[in-house]
This record gives C-alpha cells, sequence and structure tokens, in this order.
C-alpha cells in the first residue's frame, strides 16, 4: 500500500497515518512524528519509512488548520515539520510567525526539501534564520529519526545543560548498517591493551592535575558523533574550571575564522584558559587518553571524524555537512595527521577531510591512520 492511496485531506483526524505496513520494514522506527507539507510521494514515502506515524497537509495554509486542529483536540504535536513546496518568501515568513505566535518554534524542529531550492533561496533562508535544516529528504544516506532526535534535543535543552544518552555499541542509524564487526573488535581489543598498559600514567596525570589546580579531573561534555548521536565524552581537565563560561571572552582568537558556509569550529590557540600541566597535556595529546573508555563502551572509534560539541554540530546538519557524520566518532582521523593544530587550516578544510574519511574508511585506512598518529601528536599550537 502506498501513500499516494490517502487524501490530502485538512481534518488532523484523518491525517495520522501509522507506517508499520509499509516498506523498509528492517529499519527501525522512530516514535517521533512528522508533518509533512507537500505532494510528493517519493519523498513522503522514504521520509516517512524512518518513522511510526506522519500528518500531512498539500500546503502551509492548510498546515496551519492542521496545528490548529490538533492544539484544539489537545492532541500530539508533530516533532518536526517537512517544507516540500516551492519557496514562497511571503508565505514561509508568515507561517514561521504563525509557529512564534503560537509558541511553537523552540519546539518543533523545521526542515525544508533543498531540491525546492535553489542557490539564492538556500541563502536567503539561511539568513533569515527560520530553519533548522535545509536537506533532501528523499537522501538515503540520511537517518532522519536520528537526525530530527538530534534537533529536537538541542531545541529542548541547551548546550550548557550536558545532555547524555544511551548509545548502542555496535548499531548506529546513521546508515541504517552495523558498524564494521572487524572495526569494532579491533577497537575493543587495542583500546583495552592501552588502558592496561598506561595505568600507571592514567594516575600520574590525575595527580597533577589535582596538585595544580582544584576541581574534577576528568572533564566531561555531551559531544555529537556518527548520526548525530550525543554521548558524554571523556578528556582530561586541561583548563581552569568553569573555562566554559569564557568562552565570548577569547572567541577573537578563533583559529578557524568564520565559514562563509555557516559551518562553525572553535579552536583556541594559545587559549589562556589552559592551566600549566593542561598545556603538556595538550602538547603530547595526552589528555585525549580517557576517550579510550569512550570506544570501550561504543561511543567512539580508535580512527574516525571528531565527535562535535553541540554547538559546532548544529551548524553541520545542513545536505552539504551531514555527510561528516556518517563517520563513526574517533580518537585520530585524517584531520589529526594531516592538519592538526595548524593554524592555516579552515573550517572547509576540515570538514572535507572528515568527508574524505566518511566516504572511504576501512580497517587498513584505519590502520595506515594510526601509523602516523604519533607523528602528530606534539602539536605546532595549545588547541
Amino acid at each position: 500500500m502506498y501513500l499516494e492511496t490517502y487524501p490530502l485531506a485538512v481534518n488532523a483526524e484523518q491525517h495520522w497515518i501509522n507506517f508499520d505496513h509499509l516498506a523498509y520494514e528492517s529499519r527501525r522506527k522512530s516514535s517521533l512524528t512528522f508533518l509533512y507539507v507537500g505532494s510528493y510521494n517519493e519523498s513522503l514515502q522514504y521520509f516517512s519509512s524512518f518513522f511510526i506515524s506522519g500528518i500531512f497537509a498539500d500546503d502551509l495554509t492548510k498546515a496551519k488548520l492542521v496545528i490548529d486542529q490538533l492544539l484544539s483536540n489537545k492532541d500530539k504535536l508533530p516533532d518536526t515539520i517537512v517544507i516540500d513546496i516551492p519557496f514562497n518568501k511571503f508565505s514561509f515568513e508568515s507561517f514561521s510567525a504563525y509557529l512564534a505566535e503560537k509558541n511553537l518554534s523552540g519546539k518543533i524542529s523545521l526542515i525544508y526539501n533543498e531540491k525546492q531550492l535553489d542557490s539564492e533561496k538556500i541563502t536567503l533562508i539561511r539568513k533569515l534564520g527560520m530553519v533548522d535544516d535545509i536537506t533532501d529528504v528523499s537522501s538515503w544516506e540520511i537517518n532522519f529519526s536520528r537526525k530530527v532526535a538530534f534537533l529536537k534535543k538541542f531545541k529542548n535543552h541547551p548546550p550548557a545543560l550536558h545532555l547524555a544518552h544511551k548509545t548502542s555499541p555496535v548499531y548506529d542509524g546513521a546508515t541504517n548498517k552495523k558498524l564494521p564487526l572487524p572495526k569494532r573488535l579491533f577497537d575493543i581489543f587495542i583500546a583495552s591493551l592501552l588502558i592496561i598498559a598506561l595505568l600507571p600514567v592514567f594516575l600520574l596525570i590525575a595527580l597533577a592535575i589535582r596538585i595544580e589546580s582544584k576541581g574534577p579531573v576528568i572533564f566531561t561534555s555531551s559531544r555529537a558523533g556518527r548520526g548525530f548521536k550525543v554521548f558524554k565524552f571523556f578528556k582530561f581537565r586541561t583548563m581552569e574550571v568553569n573555562a566554559d563560561q569564557k568562552i565570548e571572552a577569547v572567541a577573537h582568537l578563533n583559529q578557524y575564522g568564520k565559514s562563509e558556509k555557516g559551518a562553525k569550529f572553535l579552536k583556541i590557540c594559545n587559549d589562556p584558559r589552559v592551566t600549566k600541566v593542561g598545556k603538556l597535556l595538550r602538547k603530547t595529546s595526552l589528555d585525549e587518553l580517557p576517550q579510550l573508555f569512550n570506544v570501550l563502551k561504543g561511543d567512539m572509534s580508535l580512527v574516525g571524524n571528531r565527535p562535535l560539541p553541540i554547538y559546532e554540530a548544529t551548524t553541520l546538519t545542513t545536505n552539504e555537512f551531514a555527510e561528516r557524520f556518517m563517520a563513526p566518532a574517533g580518537i585520530t582521523g585524517l584531520w589529526q595527521i594531516k592538519k592538526r593544530g595548524r593554524a592555516e587550516m579552515s573550517a572547509e578544510e576540515r570538514i572535507n577531510l572528515d568527508i574524505q574519511y566518511a566516504r572511504k574508511y576501512s580497517l587498513l585506512m584505519d590502520m595506515s591512520i594510526i601509523i602516523q598518529t604519533p607523528f602528530a601528536l606534539f602539536q605546532k599550537c595549545n588547541v
């Protein structure tokens, strides 16, 4: 049974459709729901395959009526709204104002289908800041339930709250397939050996940190890894306590500068918030050692793309950047061995390296990166 057999009515009670009977039976479905605005069955059918249920309307005017009825009946509101119609600035601004008036802008993520937009309109929408994502909603490379869940969590919880979410050690929804078993077994074996061998180093570092400054030895923060999966990330603390509250004061020292495409990374060269012990740990990359426990947990791999802080990850959810999240999060990777700590690196260069790894990674490639990693451990700049 296909979605086109359902009429595009305005009655919200007729709209909610359970998608269990559709294709893609083996795919893990999300409990999240969506409102689809448009009439392109191919896009709708693929997008809906990630969700248990959805509701749809022909245009933004009917979408308002659907939402009004849901609010009136105190029914469940959609977790995301997907707009798959030609862009009209007036109607889009009117719909955005409507969501703001109903106090829904901060609760429901808004996704626009990239296929409905040209480059000029994409630039305009980004400038207006009215959508959470612009992407191809029929792209087989993207797990939309994972992406919508990520956007929803960010809207509901500011980054400072340090989200911690359960993760699956092997399965990852970014590409709807299991992490290659040889890679996972290699990670577990090597990480276990390193933790045992380096235990005295762990203890000495912990002692040095506590002697120099009060505060926790291990720094934890929420990071987004493969498939926008959010997890608790471990490092030895190298900064003053409450360093996150001083970001604005040092933002002008950011080595990446500002990306023209909106991507944002924050790496401070010779960061004044870093302690004396922290400088040594960063120079030698010893602050990264606790991430071996992230590897054992399955949050990360030994080799992959760096997991990003939430405020950085949210600038990379659009279609041109999202591919970098198709690879596992890693302790080391192409970025580390080719560009790490070099002041001339741009945000675009780093993203391109991440995408390159996501497209080509293999166990053989991982071993090559690991062999080259020791030569990249000593950084030219404290970042």
